[in-house]
């Protein structure tokens, strides 16, 4: 089994001004694909990540420099995130085409990422 990253994109702000009874909605749906998942042993974690407070770190004449972020002209911004598990990438495919997060919204997407195994890699760094 592999681990896969999904990264979940949307627009800014989308759901900043949805009705309480819709939030909980979207978070019941969340939860419950989550915990499914979890049952069937796919579910290594994830949480939604916090609205603003986002700091970009670059570097600027070879030092690294803060600055705030997500930009107004920004078309997405990250969400959230979930790690699973997975036989092989068409398996993370599949369990991202069912995350609920693809029905909220047409612009919302999801990005699917392999997690490189960095054991053995520690294990000559260490050697």
């Amino acid at each position: 089994m592999s681990q896969y990253l999904l990264l979940l994109h949307m627009v800014p702000n989308y759901n900043m001004d949805l009705p309480r009874e819709k939030m909980m909605e979207m978070t019941r749906r969340y939860i419950s694909w989550a915990d499914d998942l979890r049952q069937k042993g796919k579910m290594v974690g994830g949480e939604k990540l916090g609205v603003g407070g986002v700091r970009h770190i670059k570097v600027k004449d070879g030092k690294p420099v803060a600055s705030d972020g997500p930009y107004a002209e920004a078309k997405d911004v990250i969400g959230g995130y979930f790690v699973v598990e997975a036989r092989d990438a068409a398996e993370a495919e599949a369990i991202a085409k069912s995350c609920p997060h693809l029905a909220l919204a047409p612009t919302n997407w999801a990005e699917v990422l392999p997690i490189e195994d960095m054991t053995q890699v520690r294990a000559a760094a260490a050697g």
